[in-house]
């Protein structure tokens, strides 16, 4: 998100769960881009503390698995968090707003909660599955290690 905001994308906002998450983000910020950015804060992704529609495009990374990944071995309560976290997302982003995930851990879990979601609320319109795509000059669509999925509400 450093890189971002130097590439010149200022109205940023970030949260993490953990408190300190939020103060390493600070320190890695800096306080000339964090006077900048529209907010940073410690929230939880299952109960986002911001209005319906407020954001043009989310980049999640790690986030869905770390939730997934949370239930341990409750497989239901993981789905459920999944699923809530997903809902959201939904929720935040506008309608033809951009949900883009990159994901390790749980892309087949991340997917799956996406797809429920769709199921009953016909929000989503997926841009991208994971797969690899090559431009005409040549490069590919992913090189790391990670899923990107993407999805247009």
């Amino acid at each position: 998100i450093r890189d971002m905001f130097d590439y010149g994308y200022h109205r940023l906002t970030a949260f993490d769960y953990a408190p300190e998450g939020v103060e390493c983000a600070s320190r890695m910020f800096g306080p000339e881009r964090l006077q900048k950015m529209d907010d940073l804060r410690v929230a939880d992704a299952r109960s986002l503390p911001y209005g319906n529609g407020s954001f043009d495009s989310v980049l999640e990374k790690g986030t869905l698995d770390s939730i997934y990944l949370s239930g341990e071995k409750d497989k239901q309560l993981a789905r459920e968090n999944l699923g809530m976290a997903v809902a959201e997302l939904a929720r935040v982003v506008r309608r033809d707003g951009i949900i883009f995930s990159v994901t390790a851990a749980c892309a087949e879990a991340v997917q799956k909660a996406f797809d429920d979601h769709n199921k009953a609320f016909k929000s989503f319109e997926q841009l991208r599955d994971g797969s690899f795509y090559t431009t005409e000059d040549g490069y590919t669509s992913n090189n790391v290690d990670a899923t990107m999925l993407v999805w247009r509400r």
